[in-house]
């Protein structure tokens, strides 16, 4: 695509970045079809703004990795860091395309609904793909309901730590009934029963039955070749203006940070490890080993990938992406 001008091109990479909640779809439509034409695998992104951090990120850099051929410019969010990381890494025929919504939850895509951005990975994601999914952190800072606060109150401001890392279990019936804002969790709160110390049967049923249950309608079509489920970084340990801080506070985070963490990352043993999906792999991705709160520099308002932190991320991702290719072969 040829470009009369700079101000054309400044003006096509705001409209393609322009959107708060994910790209649009009819964007996200020219991308891929493009991406398609040279990318033998692409790295669908779903969930939230941990992996749809565009609009925290205003880094701009040379477009990469297929992408010059829509766009003169991308943002350095965690898409561009992936991108980087195939060209980096000679694996010229991936390439990775955000699909993910900022701002989004769980309860978003209850009763068995798919934003449109989730229905367009349904429709186009292939059996040489990959899918990398990150959500259920704004269904507790950003948008909780009732019973999760109620059963995360005493989890991480009551519960002793050592519980949580050497006792806690728990294994919620998987019901399949996800009702959303509508039963404020009360679901939840019943298969949640199953298990100790109270309160995290119900996060378990969270991270992983919900996840699970969104998971495997994305991929109800065709399966990829792997899916990358992701637990949620620790946020930033130093508190400040972020939009989280009111919320940071409650649970105690800037008084002692290493409550929540805790319950982070029992949570991935618990939950985020224990998801499967028939017809395909399914690995857990701890980010919070990458993003561990301690760098105030990886963050954007205490909760967002800064560039810096998405760099760290997609290194990560990248990883994990190789091994399992390799293990494929």
């Amino acid at each position: 695509m040829q470009y009369g001008s700079m101000q054309d091109a400044e003006n096509q990479v705001k409209f393609y970045y322009d959107q708060y909640h994910g790209h649009a779809v009819h964007k996200i439509e020219a991308v891929h079809e493009q991406l398609r034409s040279v990318h033998k695998t692409v790295v669908f992104f779903a969930g939230d703004s941990s992996l749809d951090n565009k609009y925290w990120v205003d880094n701009v850099t040379g477009a990469i990795n297929g992408y010059e051929k829509v766009l003169p410019d991308m943002k350095q969010d965690v898409c561009y860091w992936l991108n980087s990381e195939c060209v980096a890494r000679g694996q010229e025929r991936w390439c990775c395309l955000n699909t993910a919504v900022e701002a989004t939850t769980l309860n978003d895509r209850a009763w068995g609904r798919l934003l449109e951005q989730d229905r367009f990975i349904q429709d186009h994601i292939t059996s040489d793909d990959y899918l990398v999914v990150s959500i259920g952190g704004n269904d507790i800072v950003l948008q909780p309901l009732l019973c999760t606060i109620l059963n995360l109150l005493p989890l991480v401001c009551c519960t002793p730590q050592c519980c949580l890392d050497r006792c806690g279990c728990a294994c919620p019936p998987n019901l399949h009934m996800d009702c959303g804002c509508c039963g404020c969790g009360v679901a939840g709160c019943l298969t949640g029963l199953c298990g100790c110390p109270p309160g995290l049967g119900y996060f378990v049923d969270l991270f992983k039955n919900r996840v699970q249950n969104y998971v495997a309608r994305l991929v109800q079509k065709r399966k990829p070749k792997a899916v990358v489920v992701c637990m949620i970084y620790y946020p930033d340990e130093k508190s400040g203006d972020g939009w989280a801080d009111q919320a940071l506070g409650c649970l105690g985070y800037n008084r002692d940070p290493s409550r929540l963490q805790c319950a982070i990352r029992t949570l991935f043993r618990l939950a985020t490890e224990k998801i499967s999906i028939p017809g395909t792999r399914v690995v857990g991705f701890p980010i919070f080993q990458h993003l561990n709160g301690r760098d105030p520099q990886d963050y954007i308002a205490r909760v967002e990938p800064s560039a810096a932190g998405g760099r760290k991320m997609a290194r990560a991702l990248m990883d994990v992406l190789v091994g399992l290719e390799a293990q494929a072969q």
